[in-house]
């Protein structure tokens, strides 16, 4: 008959005393005190080591007596019990966990952000990630940065972002958020956190409604370019609008251009790859049929910036493009902000392009939007090239018809 240990009391730990030689008082199922001859108590664990033949016995420690007490020593015993139940030996559990914990607490906020950073600058527009990072620095890195990752936890990230949801900048609280939980949830991809348990930590904060570009009806483009005729901006930036305006591309885009991507032949103009909005699956290539009207605004410019390696040249750095935000600050001046924006200027020929007939496929290709599912984008890669060319000169025929007092009609 297997003998039963009767567990130790409180009482019997309190009270055992040293003797000549160390002894041991067992609580049963591997636990047991080690009492020394000097006095001092200690816990430890008797097990035998899984996948060792034959079965090795061996202790492990738990820790001292009295600043672990009975009721501890037995929960680590139990933990220590279920992790051999899976074969798994808890000193080198203990070894790893030590190992992991070490490397945790070195790799900082901070310090992941900036392997985070590596990681995605081959996914977003190396102009976003720049203002990403600058967010971070701003508001966060201060901070958090020198926090070990598994230290960001959602009251600490809360408190952090209070005198932002203060202030009303909400925009910039929750882009905040998201990419706090990007880099934290990094650092679960890579091993360094178990669990992201900020992910909710947004709706600690009221969000603001999303806001669309706000945009004009295309009928009031006519008042739209009288004003901007009457502005007193300066020549090339009343031309960029309407280039914008014509070629129905981001203005990121629009400034971008360059003499060399110019088809005067074909009347094409072919923006790369690497210019165009990123999305998941990357970004491609694409192809702005040219109305006579936007070939006349390049001809326009020929004789202003024919010499740059830009059409729309930056006023002092002629190497590079004058800013996207040139068009908006130009066009918010004219009075129209809150009503239109730069970007906006795509919805008005969106809207004009669906009022007027033209197909769903061919309307978005002309904003170079992907249409369908990622597996419709797979069989059907048609760019609408040669569909999209009438539709591009009915719609500069339309801008030229509300331009009678613009510049536009001045053009050669």
């Amino acid at each position: 008959m297997a003998r039963v240990t009767k567990p130790l009391t409180n009482t019997e730990v309190d009270k055992a005393k040293p003797k000549e030689k160390d002894y041991s008082l067992m609580d049963g199922q591997g636990l047991f005190l080690r009492v020394k001859s000097n006095g001092s108590k200690s816990w430890l664990f008797n097990y035998y080591r899984p996948l060792t033949e034959p079965p090795k016995r061996t202790n492990l420690g738990i820790g001292a007596y009295p600043e672990i007490s009975l009721a501890q020593a037995r929960a680590k015993r139990d933990e220590y019990r279920a992790l051999l139940a899976q074969n798994i030996d808890p000193q080198i559990h203990q070894k790893e966990q030590k190992i992991a914990d070490l490397q945790t607490r070195s790799s900082t906020f901070y310090k992941v952000a900036e392997n985070w950073r590596v990681k995605r600058q081959n996914d977003v527009e190396p102009l976003t990630m720049e203002k990403n990072w600058q967010r971070l620095e701003k508001y966060l890195f201060q901070k958090l940065g020198h926090h070990p990752i598994n230290a960001i936890t959602p009251y600490l990230l809360v408190e952090t972002l209070k005198p932002l949801n203060a202030a009303g900048e909400s925009d910039t609280l929750h882009r905040l958020i998201r990419l706090t939980n990007q880099i934290l949830n990094y650092a679960v991809n890579t091993g360094l956190l178990q669990f992201n348990y900020c992910e909710k930590v947004g709706e600690a904060f009221s969000k603001k409604p999303k806001q669309n570009n706000p945009a004009i009806r295309p009928e009031e483009l006519p008042e739209f370019l009288n004003t901007l005729h009457n502005s007193n901006r300066d020549l090339v930036t009343k031309i960029l609008i309407q280039w914008e305006l014509l070629t129905m591309v981001r203005p990121a885009e629009a400034v971008s251009v360059e003499w060399c991507e110019i088809d005067w032949l074909e009347k094409l103009w072919t923006i790369p790859a690497d210019k165009m909005k990123k999305t998941k699956k990357g970004a491609n290539s694409h192809t702005v049929p040219l109305s006579t009207q936007a070939i006349a605004i390049l001809e326009k410019m020929k004789a202003i910036s024919g010499n740059s390696r830009f059409v729309f040249p930056h006023y002092s750095k002629p190497n590079q493009p004058m800013n996207k935000e040139t068009a908006n600050k130009a066009i918010n001046s004219m009075g129209y902000a809150g009503r239109q924006t730069a970007h906006g200027l795509r919805a008005v020929a969106r809207t004009w392009l669906a009022e007027n007939g033209v197909g769903y496929e061919v309307a978005e290709a002309c904003l170079a939007h992907a249409v369908g599912s990622e597996v419709s984008q797979v069989y059907n890669r048609s760019t609408y090239l040669e569909q999209r060319k009438p539709v591009m000169q009915a719609w500069g025929d339309y801008v030229e018809q509300c331009s009678t007092f613009s510049i536009l009609a001045k053009l050669p």
